[in-house]
């Protein structure tokens, strides 16, 4: 069921416009935190999580509206599509790595054991 979703809705993808006014830019941003997070939540082992998603998702981005730019896109609304992705990904990439998941153990953790006979 899940992938039937994810067909239909790629299909849909094609009649999509876009312009640049806020809700253009909100979606950026809210794909932008989305994508973050999601990559957050993959290397959830490491350290640098959030740094991971975070710079996967903006090059992700940066390197789609290139490609765009290339093909004779505006440069300012490519632009601005990058800045409101970016500030996206900053914000859930934090978040997951905050909120959404546990707390790495590393060499700069403190913590507490307690140990109790019975």
């Amino acid at each position: 069921m899940k992938s039937f979703c994810v067909v239909l809705l790629c299909g849909f993808m094609g009649t999509c416009q876009a312009n640049d006014g806020w809700s253009s830019e909100l979606s950026h941003a809210t794909g932008g935190a989305l994508l973050a997070g999601a990559i957050t939540r993959v290397y959830d082992d490491s350290e640098n999580r959030a740094w991971i998603g975070f710079a996967v998702s903006s090059a992700g981005i940066v390197l789609s509206e290139s490609y765009q730019i290339s093909q004779g896109a505006k440069r300012s609304s490519s632009y601005l599509d990058m800045a409101s992705h970016i500030a996206g990904a900053a914000l859930g990439a934090w978040w997951m790595d905050k909120y959404g998941l546990t707390p790495v153990i590393g060499r700069h953790s403190v913590g507490l054991v307690m140990r109790r006979q019975f």
